[in-house]
């Protein structure tokens, strides 16, 4: 049998090999070149596309020096000539190479675990410099030798770039760009760093920044790259006397606003005799003379040969009929049975039968059965009621609620002999419009057995919305303390408190954990950090211990290394640890987790439900039909039928049964339900877990059109049990899918690291996302080429699709086509395109969400609105929205039309889509709803025509995604998502706010307020926040 075990492991993570092709072809031009030329001046080196290049000075064929899968940049000879110093992806990730002149002898020099790049030479090339990023993602720059050590030179500050080292001749200065200052009012900075003394002095500074300098070979002068107003100049500075001159206003716009990590602009170079300074624009290399101002071309062809994996892009389905629940969550071992939430109630599992104990219509939380009283204490919360807690017989019998006010309730503890009860509780109230997501201050309250209560102790939590796991609190064995968990400058910490509200004692600190949940018999502790949960000894002497598997502080075992979840809690009798995980109720022996066995207790919660579907037979009538189907049909005075959720008939002669409802559209235009392929529909989860019953995003993003949304920056205890309940119909928006928790493999953002240092590491945590629900996994601020490929490796093997958030950086953005990525998240903040970026997307079948209301390297798309529209005064935002929210964007900046840089990426990604490639409409959760049409509106101002535009907002997203299938068009056996718009978006794009109607899966909303029209017509309901804020005033 562990022969058995062994060999299933054994092929769990052998890798699965993509099918590849082969992208080859001459080229002539390309993006982002940078350049070197020889010491003798009679060779030129570039890279295009991830390979380095070699032809004569005055241009010609290209001998590519480098081949196979890495991506190699930023070529430099040698001060003798003899070697040229790269960066290169080729072991684990970004390092620097050394190989020699002519080709072959490739070195890695720089051997670090996180990457290094954009190497320069010392000039007696002894030693070289190079900027590293590390796991916070900020960059540390240092002085590495050829005897395999290094020393640090700058250390890491802030996420503020630091790179093109260029160390003088003679005067003991190295010149450098630190990208820590912004446009218009400044930029990119050059600075020097004195290797006699260490000091560093600002030596440019100026609005508009300077960056990718070079040294001249006589060290007077310094070329570097300038943004220019709107343009973006080359200028020559001459060091003694700090005078300036432009050499030409030809170059490509750049990457001022992007904190790019290799710099703002492509490495240039000079001629030895310094008479011509090289650099690339417009795709092709030139040399410019710095006596004369002449520019000439240096023409070349290079062989490109790339290999390429095959996009990953799987089907997904959406379930019909009877389908069953993936998200439980507070499972607790009661005898024979589990207790534990979903879909709003608490359920208690027995063998195969479940019990729902609950049946309200409000929303239950954090069930706990106290073995003593026989009884099950919950917290309650109503979107106009609000909090409370309640308890109940194990039957679900004699409700009594016990304790209620305007605020959210959580975390609940019961004391051993029953007679007390600690919990959370909101601080204040929430009748001041306040989210429940936004509270991050609480209050520790003891309701003793006559009914009194009294505050403990004030509980602060952070507002990182990955540390937002329920809270621990726990009494001691006799009663007379209280344990709970809070933060202290976002270190989860454990303390104590007597039930008096005095004697408060810090006892363990854990630096990255976002649960910590101490055992009943005071022994152990169980805690979660990045992703893993583990258990540690209780052993407090008298001071706060520290304690973090990551960094090695204090004694730690890891509880499972392939199911270990969230809720994690233990039996009563402190012997077993219990947790949830998706569909499944798990259960392990602390003595079996010690003794690192692998036997675990596995208890399904899933349990079936019907999938809201309506019974009806709907008509549209006389209406214009822009149908997204493969041939882009326009149908003019046609009829839509309607069954049940799908659409059956579409056309001209459609015969309306006699029991359908009709509705006649004459002057109507319909489209497909809008898809938000990168869609965030509200504000992550609240500290206790606490979810409203009414969503203002799903409702807002229903009532602008959107039927479908994929939220691309996810959280796992939330988003899968909000996909149940709208296909349970308990709530009503649009259907949602999610990522999850992204795959953070840095530590850019605090508690959300993964560790990725293999394809097992990449199975376990891509699984974990999948047994929630998820469909596609997004690889997020991942710095490492082999962790990317893991990641994408394993997310091929368990068959769902990965994106990735591009960063503003486009080299990692291209080896993520190459490696098999479905998509990029966010415009790369690279434009223009040239042939061979354009020519390698259209290779692959990768789709690319630009989201041009928030882009990288310039002013977001949103910018424009603020400006241009009154959003205080929109009654149907206000429906979904407070006013002082909307209020903020009264005094909004005003850009100048040639500041609108939404406009230029938008021009770029028609580029792609003109060649074929897949462009998606993402609206990043700006402006619940009306984010979709700005987005639409912004496609057209790049030049797309609005049909291309509605296309990109419908049937792309749901091909991108693997849904086009059953959504995306109007065609007959599709879901009936539609959009009913009073006024024609082929003839304006704005017409598409116009919304009259919108159907989701057959049932008819009001374009207004996402009321209920048909069948079974329902008010909309107040937003609770809203009300409160109405209220309030």
């Amino acid at each position: 049998m562990k022969i058995f075990a062994a060999l299933l492991l054994m092929l769990l993570i052998a890798p699965v090999f993509p099918q590849t092709s082969r992208l080859s072809y001459t080229a002539s031009e390309g993006t982002w070149i940078s350049v070197d030329v020889s010491p003798d001046g009679e060779t030129l080196v570039f890279d295009l596309l991830g390979h380095l290049y070699q032809m004569p000075y005055e241009g010609g064929a290209a001998k590519r020096l480098t081949s196979g899968r890495s991506w190699n940049m930023f070529p430099r000879f040698s001060p003798d000539g003899g070697k040229i110093l790269y960066t290169s992806d080729d072991e684990v990730s970004n390092d620097l190479w050394t190989m020699n002149a002519a080709g072959g002898g490739n070195v890695n020099v720089s051997k670090m675990k996180r990457p290094v790049f954009q190497g320069t030479w010392s000039p007696d090339g002894r030693h070289i410099y190079g900027t590293s990023l590390n796991m916070q993602v900020r960059f540390p720059a240092y002085q590495f030798n050829f005897f395999g050590t290094r020393k640090e030179m700058l250390p890491a500050g802030g996420r503020t770039p630091v790179n093109h080292f260029n160390e003088h001749p003679s005067n003991g200065l190295i010149y450098y760009v630190h990208h820590d200052e912004s446009l218009p009012s400044s930029g990119p900075r050059v600075k020097t760093y004195d290797r006699n003394t260490g000091e560093v002095k600002v030596y440019i500074e100026r609005p508009g920044g300077a960056g990718s300098i070079r040294l001249s070979p006589d060290g007077k002068h310094l070329a570097y790259v300038h943004r220019d107003d709107t343009k973006t100049v080359l200028v020559l500075h001459e060091l003694a006397t700090k005078k300036e001159k432009v050499l030409t206003e030809a170059l490509d716009y750049g990457r001022f606003e992007s904190r790019g990590f290799y710099g703002v602009y492509p490495n240039i170079a000079w001629h030895p005799s310094g008479n011509e300074v090289v650099l690339s624009y417009g795709g092709k290399i030139h040399a410019i003379d710095v006596r004369t101002k002449a520019d000439r071309d240096i023409p070349f062809t290079a062989p490109v040969e790339r290999e390429i994996d095959k996009t990953i892009r799987f089907k997904v389905s959406i379930p019909e009929g009877e389908t069953m629940t993936r998200s439980h969550r507070w499972g607790q071992r009661v005898g024979n049975s589990v207790l534990y939430e979903a879909l709003g109630d608490i359920y208690l599992r027995t063998g195969n039968e479940t019990t729902n104990l609950t049946r309200s219509g409000s929303h239950e939380t954090n069930p706990v059965y106290h073995a003593g009283t026989g009884k099950i204490y919950f917290a309650n919360w109503d979107d106009r009621s609000r909090g409370s807690i309640a308890r109940m017989d194990a039957d679900g019998g004699n409700v009594a609620t016990l304790v209620s006010s305007p605020t959210q309730y959580g975390s609940i503890a019961v004391s051993e002999d029953g007679r007390q009860m600690a919990f959370l509780r909101g601080a204040g109230s929430m009748m001041r419009g306040e989210k429940l997501e936004d509270q991050t201050d609480f209050e520790l309250i003891l309701l003793a057995q006559d009914g009194s209560t009294r505050k403990l102790a004030d509980v602060a939590w952070s507002g990182n919305r990955y540390a937002k796991r329920p809270p621990s609190v726990k009494f001691s064995p006799g009663g007379s303390h209280v344990f709970y968990s809070v933060y202290e400058d976002d270190k989860l910490e454990i303390r104590r408190v007597n039930t008096e509200g005095l004697d408060g004692k810090t006892l363990f600190v854990f630096p990255n954990a976002t649960r910590a949940v101490i055992s009943p018999d005071h022994r152990w502790i169980a805690f979660r950090e990045y992703h893993r949960t583990y258990v540690s000894p209780y052993e407090y002497l008298g001071k706060p211990a520290e304690i973090s598997a990551a960094d090695g502080k204090g004694f730690t075992k890891r509880v499972d290394k392939d199911q270990d979840g969230d809720f994690t809690e233990w039996s009563a009798d402190g012997s077993t640890l219990e947790w949830t995980r998706g569909a499944f109720f798990f259960e392990k022996k602390l003595s079996d987790v010690l003794a690192g066995n692998a036997q675990l207790a596995k208890t399904s919660l899933s349990m079936p439900f019907e999938v809201a579907t309506p019974a009806t037979t709907i008509a549209l009538k006389n209406v214009r039909v822009i149908t997204m189907n493969a041939g882009r049909e326009v149908l003019e005075s046609a009829t839509i039928l309607v069954e049940n959720d799908k659409i059956k008939a579409v056309g001209r002669n459609i015969q309306i049964p006699s029991n359908a409802k009709v509705f006649d559209l004459k002057g109507r235009t319909v489209m497909p339900g809008m898809f938000d392929a990168h869609g965030h529909y509200g504000s992550p989860i609240s500290a206790l877990n606490v979810i409203e019953q009414n969503l203002y995003g799903l409702k807002a993003n229903l009532a602008y059109g959107v039927t479908t949304m994929y939220d691309v920056y996810g959280t796992t205890q939330k988003d899968f049990w909000v996909s149940d309940m709208l296909r349970a119909g308990k709530i009503e928006g649009p259907r949602i899918f999610s990522v999850g928790d992204p795959m953070f493999v840095t530590k850019y953002r605090t508690k959300m690291h993964r560790q990725i240092d293999s394809l097992e590491d990449a199975l376990e945590h891509v699984k974990f996302n999948k047994d929630h629900g998820a469909t596609v996994v997004k690889d997020y601020s991942n710095h490492e080429r082999d962790s990317r490929k893991y990641l994408a490796q394993a997310a091929r093997q368990l068959g769902v699709n990965i994106i990735t958030e591009s960063f503003g950086n486009p080299q990692m953005n291209q080896t993520q086509i190459i490696d098999g990525f479905t998509g990029i998240e966010h415009s790369m903040g690279l434009e223009p395109f040239y042939e061979d970026v354009v020519r390698l997307f259209k290779a692959s079948e990768i789709g690319m969400t630009p989201t041009l209301v928030v882009v990288y390297n310039g002013p977001s798309g949103q910018g424009y609105f603020d400006f241009t529209e009154r959003y205080w005064e929109d009654e149907k935002l206000l429906n979904f929205f407070r006013k002082d929210y909307l209020l903020r964007f009264r005094r909004s900046e005003k850009l100048w039309e040639d500041d609108y840089y939404w406009a230029r990426m938008a021009k770029a990604m028609k580029k792609l889509y003109d060649e074929g490639v897949l462009l998606q409409m993402g609206a990043h959760g700006q402006m619940m709803g009306l984010g979709a049409h700005w987005e639409m509106e912004l496609f057209t101002m790049g030049g797309f025509t609005p049909l291309e535009a509605i296309e990109i907002a419908t049937i792309n997203g749901f091909k991108h995604h693997g849904l086009d299938h059953i959504l995306g068009s109007v065609e007959p056996g599709k879901y009936a998502d539609l959009v009913v718009m009073t006024k024609n978006p082929a003839e304006n794009i704005r017409n598409s706010r116009s919304i009259e109607y919108v159907l989701k899966n057959g049932v008819v909303y009001s374009g207004g307020d996402a009321s209920r029209v048909y069948p079974e017509p329902k008010k909309a309901e107040k937003i609770y926040f809203i009300e409160d804020r109405e209220v309030a005033q």
